[in-house]
């Protein structure tokens, strides 16, 4: 089955490119401006150039810097590894983005396991939970290239406060086009619906809002580029075993999607949480809003989760990193065999 791939990261310089005539519009560089795509902006641009402010590795400075240009009626735009763009600076980002509640918006890039070689000092596995813990900032991580263009250009332009977007390095599937919907705080159901040579037809997508019960066996919650390898398990899954999987593409991390997820674990009851994250950003989310929850009271639900371990990362190709950290296709599938083993005998 052929699958497409290109860089995550370049759906945000498409963005950034496409919608840079707007002179709101001020990007901050922070030294490893191309390696992000965030010079996109300006380079086939120069006349832009008065619009990009060059911080060097001054991720402090250059928070502070945004806080005075959004009080001023622009639209900042920074970034940088999200290991420095949410921990380095997290104390500005607290006090001058998000307790004053300014429209800054902060591209956390090359986040989890699939920055590769760079190792542990550079593999952000924190990030999220650090952004998702501060009053008003709003959290997205796209899957994909399509999708990161597509947040960028909502969170640019029409979504007003403290923002972080946090995407990969790396070539990932391309597993959404232009017609994919894509809307801020609402989940997609993604669902294997036959066997095709390109392995984004052979999937459809909806906003969960809108999906009807199916009565698949089981859902598997996931978030960037951890839904490709959702939909691979799901596939699996189908082949080898003859289970339907419900995809949940949790794109929103903070307005999360709580009656979506409610949804998947009152109508399938065995529910995977699969994150290139340290365990819990997505995870632990989901388990709060099925506690807290009345309406899965009654419901039998068993949960699984993946994610890094408490560990820091290692050095290795991207594909190497995600079977060391277990975080594969094959690691969801074989676990949500167990659980629906679980599952059969407690219903037998």
């Amino acid at each position: 089955m052929h699958v497409k791939m290109e860089p995550t990261r370049k759906g945000f310089g498409q963005s950034l490119a496409a919608n840079g005539d707007d002179p709101r519009i001020v990007c901050l560089g922070l030294d490893i401006s191309r390696s992000i795509t965030i010079s996109d902006f300006y380079i086939p641009n120069p006349n832009r150039k008065e619009r990009w402010l060059s911080m060097g590795i001054a991720e402090q400075s250059a928070t502070a810097a945004a806080v005075g240009l959004a009080r001023e009626g622009k639209l900042p735009v920074l970034g940088t590894y999200a290991t420095f763009a949410a921990a380095r600076n997290l104390d500005q980002i607290r006090t001058s983005v998000c307790y004053g509640n300014f429209n800054v918006m902060i591209a956390g890039a090359h986040g989890g396991v699939s920055v590769g070689p760079d190792g542990a000092t550079h593999q952000a596995l924190e990030d999220l939970f650090a952004m998702q813990g501060l009053p008003n900032m709003s959290v997205v991580v796209p899957c994909d290239i399509v999708e990161t263009r597509k947040a960028t250009d909502y969170l640019l332009l029409q979504h007003v406060g403290p923002k972080y977007i946090r995407f990969a390095r790396e070539a990932t599937p391309i597993i959404t086009d232009e017609n994919t919907p894509f809307l801020f705080g609402k989940a997609n159901v993604v669902r294997l619906r036959k066997e095709e040579a390109n392995f984004l037809e052979a999937f459809e997508t909806a906003v969960a809002g809108s999906y009807k019960n199916e009565g698949e066996d089981l859902s598997i919650i996931a978030c960037g580029p951890m839904v490709p390898e959702a939909m691979r398990a799901a596939f699996i899954l189908k082949a080898e075993f003859g289970y339907e999987t419900r995809v949940l593409n949790v794109h929103t991390l903070k307005p999360i999607d709580a009656e979506a997820i409610i949804r998947s674990a009152r109508e399938t009851s065995v529910v995977i949480r699969a994150e290139e994250h340290q365990i819990g950003a997505l995870a632990w989310r989901v388990s709060g809003i099925l506690t807290e929850s009345p309406e899965i009271y009654g419901y039998p639900v068993i949960t699984g989760a993946f994610g890094v371990k408490d560990r820091f990362g290692d050095s290795g190709a991207p594909w190497e990193l995600i079977k060391e950290f277990e975080v594969s296709a094959e690691h969801i599938a074989k676990k949500a065999v167990e659980l629906m083993a679980v599952k059969k005998k407690a219903t037998t």
